[in-house]
């Protein structure tokens, strides 16, 4: 075997060994903690049994199997069926959980999420598998990422529909990569008629010239939207005023400064300016229970907030998409799932299960085009990528700046996806049979040159 592909093979290796050890030290660290004080006041990672799934169950108008019968109810929820922020095909998928699947509602979200997830973990390990770069702790790495990593666990815990959203898109992705690109657009679209922010990703296929299929995409959104408007009444006007109903998510989490401890796992942009400055107003990092337990919707300081966060994600929006509107389609998927992650109002962390998708890709890029020598990228470079990938998925202290250095995190991942291409025989970029080195800044002066 050639000196500079051995090195090569080392180099992957030691980058996927490095992630591996960071991610099994800060979850062992966490878990060990919390099985120490399990029985006092600390609810980290599995949060307070009575408040368990509460992003499901709590709308629940029928007992189900695992949860706390002490649930809090100060906004009268229980017995709604369904979040009144949420779209039709997510208040579909809220009535068939918690009404048709009772009282084992939780048991079968759970199991579509983590069965759902455990499918595409085995789909990438089997693709991973067959290069030569390949080694067992990888697998340990898919496995353990995919199925115990804080977006997944935070989805569970919560038992937010965030899990349900995640397989559309991993199957969506995956279909892209078959190059099968209608029903790819087909699933992206059913994900974003659970939360709209999917749609986003119909532009990757825009990009790329792929108008017949956005085109299919767009119609499958529509279809599902109204058929789902109709299985709660044959009046769509009538059932859309049902489903949305008087829902108060501007005042209550937009311009509102909520408690702490609902915070502390919320890593938008806009959360993060909210906490800091909470931190600065309070001087310190001590709150008061007012401070931890208590919201204050409508805050005009917030609203303000509010105003300075649009001024920022509409020029950084732009920012983004001219930068990686020539990049390789690695570098655009990444950029997508850390926009999607970071620029919402709210984005609590179970949204981070969206970056199963960029980080499967990046492993098969880093055992077929760097492992063989095909794309020349520097260690450094790599670990732009690999550092905060590794932090964002691992389980951290709940503490006030938790989610704060998720949003650093999110924010390192997306300058280095904007900055360092990524060119893959994935993604037809780079020609199975080829054996010239591309180096990444070369790559870049080009795209820049064009």
């Amino acid at each position: 075997m050639p000196k500079s592909r051995t090195t090569n093979y080392e180099r992957v290796q030691f980058v996927i060994l490095l992630y591996l050890a960071i991610y099994l030290l800060l979850n062992i660290a966490v878990w060990s903690w919390f099985l120490a004080h399990m029985h006092g006041p600390h609810r980290f990672p599995l949060g307070d049994r009575i408040e368990r799934f509460g992003d499901l169950v709590r709308f629940t108008a029928k007992h189900q199997l695992g949860t706390d019968l002490r649930i809090a109810d100060t906004e009268h929820l229980l017995g709604s069926l369904f979040p009144k922020n949420y779209l039709p095909f997510a208040a579909v998928i809220y009535v068939f959980l918690l009404q048709a699947c009772a009282p084992y509602a939780v048991i079968v979200f759970a199991g579509i999420v983590l069965g759902g997830i455990a499918v595409a973990c085995t789909a990438l390990w089997r693709k991973a598998r067959a290069f030569n770069a390949y080694r067992w702790y990888m697998g340990v790495c898919i496995f353990a990422t995919g199925l115990t990593g804080w977006g997944t666990e935070h989805a569970i815990m919560r038992g937010n529909i965030e899990g349900v959203l995640t397989l559309f898109v991993l199957l969506g992705a995956w279909l892209y990569a078959q190059r099968h690109y209608r029903p790819a657009a087909i699933a992206f679209a059913a994900a974003a008629c659970i939360k709209p922010y999917p749609l986003l990703w119909l532009v990757l296929l825009a990009r790329h010239k792929k108008f017949r299929e956005v085109g299919w995409g767009l119609s499958g959104a529509a279809v599902i939207f109204f058929a789902s408007l109709l299985v709660f009444d044959p009046n769509p006007l009538r059932a859309w005023h049902e489903i949305r109903g008087e829902g108060t998510f501007f005042a209550s989490y937009v311009t509102a400064f909520r408690a702490l401890r609902d915070t502390m796992m919320d890593h938008s942009l806009l959360e993060t300016m909210k906490t800091i400055t909470r931190i600065f107003v309070n001087g310190g990092f001590y709150f008061g229970p007012k401070e931890l337990l208590m919201s204050a919707p409508n805050s005009p300081f917030a609203r303000l907030l509010y105003y300075v966060d649009l001024y920022i994600t509409v020029p950084l929006c732009i920012t983004i998409v001219k930068r990686v509107w020539n990049m390789p389609v690695l570098n655009q998927v990444f950029a997508l799932a850390c926009v999607t992650t970071l620029l919402p109002f709210v984005a609590n962390d179970y949204t981070l299960t969206v970056l199963l998708a960029p980080m499967g890709f990046g492993l098969i890029f880093l055992l077929q085009d760097v492992a063989e020598g095909a794309v020349n990228i520097s260690t450094r470079q790599l670990l732009w990528f690999v550092l905060p990938c590794v932090w964002i998925m691992s389980i951290n202290p709940l503490w006030v700046l938790h989610g704060v250095l998720k949003c650093i995190a999110l924010f390192i991942l997306l300058a280095a996806s904007v900055s360092v291409p990524l060119p893959s025989t994935l993604f037809g970029e780079i020609g199975h049979e080829e054996t010239k080195k591309v180096t990444a800044s070369t790559l870049g002066n080009q795209m820049l040159a064009q």
